[in-house]
């Protein structure tokens, strides 16, 4: 799918409404959403200086919003649904914390997004 493709072109190219047509099934939607995450993974990890990856994460989220698909923790992990950029080292900060709640020992990872200050807690089991 290319830019032109994914983001439409015409007399409003920021409206990208028209995408996501719901007359496709929600599984088609699924597949959807997780081919824009691993494509828009795929492209920063290998590089190629595509400008549009932040928008294929964009989209990706906009389309499990519509469908009401609750997204799961290791697209969380890799991707910062805030400000849509992919995590790495250079841009996250990740510690793990221990808390005591209602005497109970209970495991957190923390993940700090540098680009928008965002942090993210997920519990571990």
């Amino acid at each position: 799918m290319g830019a032109c493709q994914a983001f439409g072109s015409g007399s409003n190219p920021g409206r990208r409404t028209s995408l996501i047509n719901m007359s496709e099934t929600k599984d088609s939607l699924k597949k959807r959403f997780f081919y824009l995450i691993d494509f828009a993974i795929s492209e920063y990890r290998n590089k190629n200086g595509n400008p549009y990856i932040k928008e294929y994460i964009e989209l990706a989220f906009e389309i499990s919003k519509k469908i009401n698909y609750r997204v799961s923790k290791d697209v969380h992990l890799m991707v910062c649904k805030y400000c849509f950029s992919v995590r790495d080292s250079k841009n996250t900060k990740i510690r793990t914390i221990t808390e005591i709640k209602n005497h109970k020992k209970q495991k957190y990872i923390k993940i700090h997004c540098l680009n928008c200050n965002n942090i993210k807690k997920i519990n571990i089991k």
